[in-house]
């Protein structure tokens, strides 16, 4: 994975090819000395670097810069210019599926990338899950009474019983999840999501609602009291709500969201991002990672590198089983495209 291999490599080239060893420098030299990631930023950050970011660099020398998380507009447009200037991205899995749908995604190297290290369903043709987040409802317990946050979706959206303010992911995607699960439609049969139900419920808490465009930012609105409950990934107010910060949150209804990894087509360092991918699949790496914030690993083998008291924290432990729902990325791949075209224009309505 790292510069001895490609200097081997370079070294046997040359010497087959009955060429000069000072080759083996040029080889070197096309070895990148950053690779560029966006991703979501705060507490997921700050878990990626500890886990994924230094781990790969201590092996391969190659730094990893975190940058500003890119969404489906922002990466086709990129790709689309011929301009791609990122090496890997990570995601939202339905955005992740609504790209690879699209063509704008390079296909994963399964000979770089272990494949047989990953559960069922997290090694697709374009994307890599890497991880269960779970999008969940999140209060200031300062502004909000003990005994009077909504506990379910249908609460978050009833301005009547549950007055205040509230916050939701500026995305079609997981948004449209809760909202139609907020008008009434049950978590056992959520897909096909019923848009009309989702829009509708959007509609009636428009005016009470704040939107976040990251996860830190959605966090924070909840951490600060600016808004009263919030949908949040569950990550991101665990270690404040641990801390002692105004804030607690629950897993009834919530919506298990795997995070994904992709490459954009186009991308300048394919074979180091496929590296990058492959060590954030590490056992060892996943459980860091899982105890730095609590989001499930893919890698099975991590789990038995975890406490029992790090397991219970995970969004996708089975005490939580009967209480949260899977996000369908297969929906989202047929109708994403589609989805997120009318939720941008609903925004603007």
């Amino acid at each position: 994975m790292g510069r001895t291999s490609l200097t081997r490599r370079g070294l046997l080239g040359a010497a087959a090819a009955g060429g000069s060893l000072l080759a083996a420098p040029a080889i070197l030299r096309a070895a990148p000395a950053s690779l560029t990631f966006p991703n979501s930023g705060g507490a997921l950050q700050d878990a990626y670097r500890a886990a994924y970011m230094q781990t790969y660099t201590a092996k391969t020398g190659i730094e990893v810069l975190g940058a500003p998380y890119m969404d489906v507009a922002q990466v086709k447009a990129m790709v689309d210019s011929g301009a791609v200037n990122v090496d890997m991205c990570n995601l939202d899995a339905t955005e992740a599926a609504v790209l690879a749908a699209a063509g704008l995604l390079e296909p994963i190297d399964y000979g770089i990338v272990d494949r047989n290290k990953l559960m069922p369903g997290a090694a697709g043709e374009h994307v890599v899950l890497v991880d269960f987040a779970a999008l969940v409802i999140a209060w200031n317990t300062r502004s909000v009474p003990a005994g009077k946050a909504p506990k379910s979706w249908q609460q978050f959206f009833d301005t009547k019983a549950f007055p205040g303010q509230r916050s939701l992911w500026k995305a079609a995607s997981q948004t449209l999840e809760v909202a139609a699960m907020g008008g009434g439609q049950s978590r056992d049969s959520l897909y096909p999501i019923d848009t009309d139900r989702a829009f509708k419920s959007l509609g009636a808490v428009r005016s009470d609602l704040t939107w976040w465009e990251s996860g830190a930012q959605g966090a924070q609105l909840v951490l600060s009291g600016t808004v009263d409950f919030g949908a949040v990934w569950n990550g991101r107010v665990f270690k404040p709500k641990l801390e002692g910060a105004p804030v607690d949150y629950t897993f009834d209804g919530a919506l298990l969201t795997p995070d994904a990894m992709v490459v954009p087509k186009g991308a300048k360092n394919k074979k180091q991002a496929m590296e990058f991918i492959a060590n954030m699949i590490d056992a060892a790496n996943q459980a860091t990672f899982a105890k730095i914030i609590p989001y499930g690993p893919v890698n099975p083998a991590a789990f038995p590198l975890l406490t029992e008291e790090e397991r219970a924290r995970l969004p996708n432990a089975p005490a939580y089983k009967d209480k949260t729902v899977m996000q369908d990325s297969a929906y989202w791949a047929a109708n994403g495209a589609k989805l997120i075209e009318r939720f941008n224009k609903w925004l603007v309505t």
